[in-house]
């Protein structure tokens, strides 16, 4: 396989486009930037490189002036960025490393309008993937996390090399003698993914030599299977996001599927909203129907949120919730709600106590409970919908009631997300 293969394959036209090559001085990176920069030749596209010196390794600048001595020698832009040892944290270095690069090649991608970032994942790391997938979690959702063509922070992200195992990129890095440095950290066995590297995955190549081309095989199967599984769901339609603490559904949305699938329905989206590992956390969530809506929501203990004052355009805080109530219209904030009410009020807010009543245009009351059924809240959520108080009264219930006794001069009020 050639790397042209790749994007003729994928009709991929990288002809007077940017690439931006994610690049450190190891042998997968150097490979892939020298076959771009052969492959530049014949079409014609713009090849950067962005590096991320993470000073987590006392060869960290031998890799840096590597490839900075290969981009200078074949006339590659290299951008460069250092990791300050005060942002580094004691515990989770590994993750929070992970974020400082990606949020690095991001800012680089974007200053420099590359049409597409590129890294040097390979066959051999897909391959580590899908083991470490298995053992953690077996989720079919997670198998298929290092694909060849996608998206990072609304950047293209591609990765050409994952037909390539790793003794292929070594043995192009000896033809074509290009210099590289080894990651000392990946011989020791600290680290799952190592001792999967060096004890396991030597085995099973052993076994069947084409074990990273079936790897690629098993993750593009495993892509088609969860675009049709997408294309299925999306058939559905959306689930709306409610009250930032759960989603729902029209029931009729679901009333032709069979019960097998409405389950598997819900695990999958218990995934995609929750990032929660279904076969050990679905006691932590609850599905139920209520008036023509099934809801999802996870299990919390609910504290009650007692009454307080808040004044006109000063955000507050109900429920995780940052709000702000204003007589103005703001184009730039997502609305609520609003209500009529006298001008010059002081306002509270808080959740609604149970057995309230909310006063009617004709002087009756009517009970909130009945209010909350009419708008299809179960008893579970109605503690997060917000009440605003005036006068010790609720003259605003968030999705079901606003005042509806009209006050000469009155003003018009506005709730926003802020």
């Amino acid at each position: 396989m050639k790397i042209a293969d790749f994007f003729r394959e994928n009709n991929i036209n990288v002809t007077d486009k940017k690439l931006l090559v994610a690049a450190s001085s190891g042998p997968d990176s150097m490979a892939l930037l020298d076959m771009l920069k052969n492959l530049q030749d014949n079409a014609h596209f713009k090849l950067m490189a962005a590096h991320f010196n993470h000073q987590l390794r006392a060869d960290s600048e031998e890799e840096s002036k590597l490839l900075k001595k290969y981009c200078s020698e074949n006339h590659v832009p290299l951008f460069i960025a250092k990791w300050p040892k005060e942002d580094q944290p004691k515990v989770g270095i590994e993750a929070a490393a992970r974020h400082a690069r990606y949020a690095f090649l991001t800012q680089m991608a974007k200053e420099n309008n590359a049409d597409y970032l590129l890294t040097a994942h390979h066959g051999d790391d897909l391959l580590e993937n899908i083991l470490l997938k298995f053992i953690r979690s077996g989720n079919p959702e997670e198998m298929n996390s290092l694909q060849m063509i996608g998206k990072m922070h609304g950047i293209k992200l591609l990765r050409p090399l994952l037909g390539y195992s790793k003794a292929e990129l070594l043995q192009y890095n000896q033809e074509y003698q290009i210099d590289f440095v080894i990651d000392s950290t990946n011989q020791a066995d600290e680290t799952m993914r190592n001792r999967l590297r060096h004890h396991v995955v030597p085995l099973l190549k052993k076994e069947n030599p084409a074990l990273i081309r079936n790897a690629l095989f098993f993750s593009q199967k495993m892509d088609e299977l969860i675009d049709y599984v997408d294309e299925k769901n999306s058939a559905m339609g959306q689930l709306e996001s409610f009250l930032n603490v759960a989603y729902r559904i029209k029931s009729e949305a679901l009333s032709q599927l069979t019960e097998k699938e409405r389950i598997f329905f819900w695990q999958r989206t218990i995934w995609q909203k929750y990032h929660r590992r279904v076969n050990e956390n679905l006691g932590n969530f609850v599905v139920m129907e209520y008036q023509n809506y099934f809801y999802l929501y996870k299990k919390q203990n609910i504290l009650e949120v007692r009454k307080q004052e808040i004044n006109l355009n000063q955000p507050f805080v109900f429920r995780n919730r940052k709000m702000v109530l204003s007589t103005e219209r703001k184009t730039d904030l997502k609305l609520i709600g609003d209500f009529w009410f006298k001008p010059d009020t002081e306002f509270s807010m808080g959740e609604l106590v149970p057995g309230s009543k909310l006063l009617l245009q004709n002087g009756h009351h009517v009970k909130a409970k009945k209010k909350f059924a009419e708008n299809a809240i179960p008893l579970a959520l109605r503690p997060f919908c917000l009440a605003i108080y005036a006068e010790n009264e609720p003259v605003f219930v968030e999705k079901i009631y606003q005042n509806q006794n009209w006050t000469k001069n009155g003003k018009h009020y506005f709730l926003y997300n802020s």
